[in-house]
């Protein structure tokens, strides 16, 4: 095989070795947040700059899907917007979805959006079902949410509330759980404020979650 041919077949390899792993990076770490991404396909009925990850409160900034939340999840972004995370005087320290809570991998995304029929459907059905909103999508997702916060031991609301000052240990009940754990940054926030922002759901199995993480 002339040395040339050879040159060339190496160099597609490598080159499609590249873009393999280049591609592998971005679905798993990459990041989409450009707020026209969701009119590529269908309008957008929400302002992305609404619920967008607010860089000012010296937190991490994830990576994965940053935009679109609404898009998907209107009744939640609904609740966020009669909350007091939402509706508060410090503007600059205002989170945006994804302050809160990880956002979807690109590759999770994706899945969900083209190859799990059947959860991609569940979502779509609770954006006009109410009923079934309430009753079975809700609750499923509150208790996602609420074990991911006792597993990392509410991380996301530390990074938040302590960087920026904005915790008040002189509350009652704050005092009592610091004598307990002896510093704010081993408090579990989600013990108590686990229906803060988004609309009431019970969380019957509370006791065996905290114990079990």
């Amino acid at each position: 095989m002339p040395k040339n041919l050879l040159a060339i077949i190496g160099g597609v390899a490598a080159a499609g070795f590249i873009l393999a792993a280049s591609l592998l990076f971005f679905l798993s770490h990459g990041s989409v947040e450009a707020k026209g991404f969701c009119n590529f396909c269908h309008t957008a009925y929400y302002d992305p700059d609404e619920y967008a990850f607010n860089e000012k409160v010296k937190m991490e900034k994830p990576s994965g899907m940053l935009t679109g939340c609404a898009e998907c999840h209107p009744q939640p972004y609904a609740e966020f917007k009669g909350s007091a995370h939402f509706e508060t005087e410090k503007e600059d320290m205002k989170p945006g979805c994804v302050n809160c809570h990880e956002p979807h991998s690109v590759f999770n995304w994706l899945k969900y959006m083209y190859f799990s029929p059947e959860a991609w459907e569940r979502v779509q059905v609770s954006i006009h079902d109410n009923t079934f909103w309430q009753e079975e999508v809700r609750p499923d997702l509150a208790a996602k949410a609420r074990i991911k916060f006792v597993k990392d031991k509410s991380k996301l609301c530390k990074d938040c509330h302590l960087k920026n000052n904005n915790f008040k240990p002189e509350i009652k009940r704050h005092k009592a759980e610091i004598e307990v754990v002896k510093e704010p940054e081993k408090m579990n926030c989600i013990k108590c404020h686990f229906n803060l922002v988004h609309a009431e759901v019970e969380w019957e199995d509370k006791k065996e979650v905290l114990e079990k993480y």
